[in-house]
């Protein structure tokens, strides 16, 4: 059975080139909730961080999280290049939500294109910043290599 799964060539589930990198679960989580915490935390006497919290936080998360995992799967974690990735996650599904929006015709184009695409970008930036600076310093501590001199007896 091994054999079967250990070939896949499909370029759906293409294979990695060299060695990939293993990502902590449990730091993964951390920094994906603590992000957007974190930011709103720190510039919340501005209120709009408020508000991009409650309104970016789904398309955070729904969109966010494939990326991330796609990201950090190939290359280390680093603040600038995942607040990059974060402002094209989020300019890439600014059609959808546009569509989405336009449908029922709730609201005018313009408003959700200053909401989701100069807020929603400035937000994902930061976000993906505080992503970038929290996921190695939760993975330092969970995944510190246990030697056996370290043990003591």
């Amino acid at each position: 059975m091994t054999e079967i799964t250990g070939n896949i060539r499909s370029p759906f589930w293409p294979q990695l080139k060299g060695t990939g990198h293993v990502i902590d679960p449990v730091a993964f989580v951390l920094a994906l909730l603590g992000a957007p915490l974190v930011v709103t935390i720190f510039t919340f006497w501005a209120v709009v961080p408020i508000f991009a919290l409650i309104f970016g936080a789904p398309a955070y998360l729904i969109c966010g999280t494939p990326a991330l995992l796609w990201y950090l799967r190939r290359y280390e974690a680093k603040p600038i290049p995942i607040g990059v990735l974060a402002v094209a996650v989020n300019t890439a599904t600014l059609p959808i939500l546009l569509w989405t929006d336009i449908l029922p015709g709730r609201q005018d184009v313009n408003d959700m294109l200053i909401m989701f695409g100069a807020f929603g970008g400035v937000f994902a930036f930061l976000w993906g910043l505080a992503f970038g600076w929290l996921y190695p310093q939760f993975r330092r501590g969970f995944f510190a290599p246990i030697t056996p001199n370290a043990i003591p007896e």
